[in-house]
C-alpha cells in the first residue's frame, strides 16, 4: 500500500510517496487559480493513473492562507453582542508603524455593512446578566438572511468562553430558518479571552468554510473513486495532521500548514542525525519561511497573523520574509536596487523559464553565475533559457550600467541579507545565539543559499535533508495526528489550585478523547502534554509552562509558583517580586504518534571506502572571479562521500552550493552536512 504526501507551494506542488520501502518523489507546477487541478495531476501523473493501492494521502496547502491573503473567502457576516459591533474595525491601538503619521490598519473580513448584534450579556464569571432576546434576534436575522444573503456567518458573543449558551442557542435559531448556512461559533473555535483576537479568529474559520470544505471534498471525491478506503489527512499550522473529516469547518486551522509540515520534517531529521538546536531555514520560489528549534522542539506559539489579521489558534512559530527563487529585483524610486517581495510566481516565472517573464528573478541571478546549470533544472526535466535571464539582467543594470553578472551578484547578495535579517529574528532577537545551532536548508532555494547565509552569521554547519525541495512534504508523513486546545478559565493560585487545574482539565481531556473517537482513536493510544498560560495578576501577557498534574497534585501552590518562577526567570533573565499570581488559560495538546518508515527508508550504512567523481567539471563565478568547480549528481553519492567547495550537487528537487572553504559530507540518513574550514 502506498502512503503519500502532497504539499502545495506558490510556485510547485510537490509529492513524495514510500512504496514497498522505497521512497518515491514527483514535482509539478502548482495551479493558483485553482490548488486542487496541480494536486489531483500530480497524483494522477505520480501514480499514473492507478490510485487503488494509495492507503493514505497526507496534504498541506496555501489555499487557506491564499484566501485571506487575496480577499477570495466567502462573503461574511458577524454576530456580536449589542454595543461591539464595531470591534472588527476598532481592532486594536497598536500600530505597525510608530513613526507613520497615517496608520492604515488592515481591512477586515467582514465589512461594518455585514456586522449586526443580538440583545443578550453574559459577564466574565459566565452569569447571564441579560438573557438572549430571540424575538429581535429573529428579526436581526431575517433582514440579514434576505437584504445581505451571506454565504457564512460568525457568532462571537462577549464572554461566551466562559458560557457558550447563547451562541449555542442562536446556532439553533438560524438552523430553523436556513439549515443550509454555514455557522461558526467563537466558543467551539477559540474558547478563550480578548474579545478582538477571538472575534478574528472566528471570522476568518467562517470565511474559509465554503472554499476549504469544496476544496477538500473535491479531493477526497477523487480519491473515493479512485481508491475507495484510502484516507485523507490534512496538516495544521500547529504541527500535527488531522482526517480530512474534522477540517471542513476548520480551514483557519491550515494556514501556514506547508511551512508547519518543513520543520516537523526537520525535528524528526534533526532527531536522526543527533542535533538538539536547529534554525530551519525553507527557501521556496516565493518566501522564506524561518523556525528556531531549541532542545528538540520548536516553539508554539498561541497567535499568529495573516495580512495583518490576528489569528489567536497554536501555531508552530514562523517567520515569513519575501525572498524565494522567483523574487524579483527592481530599482526603486532612489535608484536603490530591491530584491522581493514581488515574486514571478509559477506563471511566468523567472525569465530564464521562458514563459514571458521579463524581470529578473533570483534564479536567473542563479544560472547567470552558472551556479544552476541550464539542462541539469528540476534534474533535466526542464532546460532554462539562459540568454532570458541575460537580457532581463543587462535591462535591470541599465541605469548604472552595470553588467549582467555585476546584478546577479547583488541580487544574491541583497536576498542573502535578507535571509540573515530573517534568523537574526528568530535568534538573537530572542536570545539565542545563532552560533550555537545548525541550519537546516531545503526548499528549491534554501540549499544554494545556506552555506551564504551560514557565513555572513558565522554558523559552521549547514544540514541539507534528503529531497530538499520536497522536504515539507516528506514533513508531512512524519507528523502526528495531533490537535492543541486552548482555554481561557481565570483562576487564582491558592491553595485549592490543584483541584481547580485538574477539575479544568478534566474537562477539556473529555472534549479531546470524544473528538479523536471520532477519529479512530482510542484513549489509551492519545499522548496528553499539559500547559499553563499565568501571569503576575495585572499584567497583560502571558507566559506558558508545562505543568506535571502528579507533582501538582502533590505540591499544590509552592508547585504552580515556582513553575511560574523558572519561567519568568528564563524568559526575562531575572526574577520580578513574587506579587500575587494567576493562571489564565489552560493548554492541552494531544496526539497520536505516527507509524512512519520514512527515516529507516533514507538510511544506509557509512561506506568508509567512498571517493566520489565529479559528474563534470567547469567553472563557476563566485565573489565577481571564476573558481574552478566540480559537479556532483547527488544519488550517486553514498554516505561517507567527503566533497570540497567549490561545487555544486545536482539531484531532481534543487540544487546545494557547496561554497569555496566548505566541505560536504553524506550522513548515513542521507543529508548533506556542510561545515565552513573557518
Amino acid at each position: 500500500m502506498v502512503k503519500m504526501a502532497i504539499e502545495v507551494g506558490g510556485t510547485f506542488t510537490d509529492l513524495i510517496w514510500i512504496e514497498g520501502g522505497v521512497v518515491h518523489s514527483h514535482k509539478v507546477p502548482s495551479t493558483p487559480h485553482d490548488a486542487s487541478i496541480g494536486v489531483l495531476d500530480g497524483l494522477n501523473a505520480a501514480l499514473e493513473g492507478d490510485l487503488s493501492g494509495l492507503d493514505r494521502l497526507f496534504h498541506g496547502s496555501t489555499v487557506a492562507t491564499n484566501a485571506v491573503i487575496e480577499r477570495k473567502g466567502c462573503r461574511t457576516a458577524l454576530l456580536t453582542t449589542e454595543g461591539f459591533k464595531d470591534l472588527l474595525e476598532l481592532q486594536r491601538q497598536l500600530r505597525p508603524n510608530v513613526y507613520a503619521i497615517a496608520c492604515h490598519k488592515p481591512e477586515p473580513l467582514v465589512p461594518l455593512n455585514l456586522s449586526f448584534e443580538a440583545r443578550e450579556r453574559v459577564d466574565a464569571n459566565g452569569e447571564i446578566v441579560t438573557p438572549l432576546d430571540e424575538a429581535a434576534l429573529i428579526e436581526t436575522l431575517d433582514l440579514l438572511l434576505e437584504k445581505e444573503q451571506p454565504e457564512a456567518l460568525a457568532i462571537c458573543l462577549l464572554h461566551a468562553y466562559r458560557n457558550p449558551q447563547h451562541e449555542q442557542r442562536v446556532r439553533e435559531v438560524i438552523a430553523e430558518r436556513a439549515p443550509d448556512l454555514p455557522v461558526v461559533l467563537s466558543s467551539d473555535v477559540l474558547p478563550t479571552f480578548r474579545e478582538y483576537e477571538r472575534a478574528s479568529t472566528t471570522t476568518m474559520a467562517a470565511y474559509l468554510v465554503p472554499l476549504v470544505g469544496r476544496y477538500l471534498e473535491r479531493l477526497e471525491t477523487h480519491l473515493e473513486a479512485g481508491s475507495p478506503g484510502s484516507n485523507l489527512f490534512v496538516m495544521q499550522s500547529s504541527g500535527g495532521v488531522l482526517p480530512s473529516s474534522g477540517s471542513h469547518g476548520r480551514g483557519v486551522e491550515m494556514l501556514n500548514s506547508g511551512p508547519a509540515a518543513g520543520v516537523i520534517g526537520a525535528v524528526r531529521m534533526a532527531e536522526a542525525i543527533g542535533d538538539d538546536n536547529v534554525i530551519t531555514l525553507d527557501v521556496g520560489g516565493t518566501s522564506a519561511d524561518i523556525c528556531l528549534i531549541a532542545n528538540g522542539a520548536p516553539e508554539i506559539t498561541s497567535e499568529t497573523e495573516v495580512d495583518g489579521l490576528p489569528v489567536g489558534l497554536p501555531s508552530i512559530d514562523i517567520a515569513n520574509i519575501g525572498a524565494g527563487g522567483g523574487s524579483l529585483g527592481w530599482i526603486d524610486g532612489g535608484g536603490m536596487l530591491q530584491v522581493g517581495p514581488r515574486s514571478a510566481g509559477a506563471r511566468p516565472g523567472p525569465a530564464c523559464y521562458g514563459h514571458g517573464g521579463t524581470d529578473p528573478a533570483l534564479t536567473d541571478a542563479l544560472v547567470q553565475l552558472g551556479w544552476i546549470r541550464p539542462q541539469r533544472f528540476l534534474g533535466g526535466r526542464m532546460t532554462l533559457q539562459p540568454e532570458k535571464a541575460t537580457e532581463a539582467l543587462t535591462a535591470l543594470g541599465k541605469s548604472t550600467d552595470a553588467p549582467a553578472a555585476a546584478m546577479a551578484q547583488a541580487m544574491i547578495d541583497i536576498s542573502v541579507a535578507h535571509v540573515s535579517q530573517g534568523i537574526r529574528l528568530v535568534s538573537v532577537q530572542r536570545g539565542h545565539d545563532p552560533k550555537g545551532y545548525a541550519i537546516y536548508a531545503y526548499g528549491g532555494m534554501g540549499p544554494m543559499i545556506g552555506a551564504l547565509a551560514a557565513t555572513e552569521l558565522k554558523v559552521e554547519r549547514v544540514v541539507v535533508p534528503p529531497y530538499p525541495g520536497l522536504f515539507s512534504a516528506l514533513g508531512l508523513l512524519v507528523a502526528d495526528l495531533k490537535r492543541i486546545y486552548r482555554e481561557t478559565n481565570l483562576m487564582p493560585v491558592t491553595d485549592r489550585v490543584a483541584t481547580d487545574v485538574r477539575a479544568a482539565f478534566n474537562g477539556v481531556r473529555a472534549q479531546a478523547e470524544a473528538e479523536f473517537a471520532e477519529f479512530g482513536s482510542k484513549p489509551g493510544n492519545i499522548a496528553f502534554q499539559y500547559e499553563l498560560e499565568m501571569r503576575f495578576k495585572g499584567q497583560g501577557y502571558e507566559l506558558l509552562s508545562d505543568v506535571d498534574l502528579d507533582r501538582l497534585e502533590r505540591e499544590g501552590k509552592d508547585y504552580v509558583l515556582g513553575l511560574f518562577k523558572s519561567t519568568h526567570e528564563t524568559r526575562y533573565g531575572a526574577v520580578a517580586a513574587m506579587g500575587e499570581v494567576e493562571i489564565v488559560t489552560l493548554r492541552l495538546t494531544a496526539s497520536v504518534a505516527t507509524e512512519s518508515d520514512v527515516m529507516s527508508s533514507l538510511t544506509r550504512p557509512i561506506d568508509p571506502t567512498a571517493d566520489p567523481q565529479p559528474a563534470d567539471t567547469g567553472e563557476i563565478t563566485f565573489g565577481g572571479t571564476q573558481v574552478p568547480c566540480s559537479y556532483y549528481w547527488r544519488g550517486d553519492l553514498v554516505p561517507g562521500t567527503e566533497i570540497t567547495g567549490a561545487a555544486v550537487i545536482e539531484e531532481p528537487t534543487a540544487t546545494t552550493l557547496v561554497p569555496p572553504g566548505w566541505t560536504a559530507t553524506v550522513d548515513r540518513t542521507g543529508a548533506l552536512i556542510l561545515t565552513s574550514e573557518a
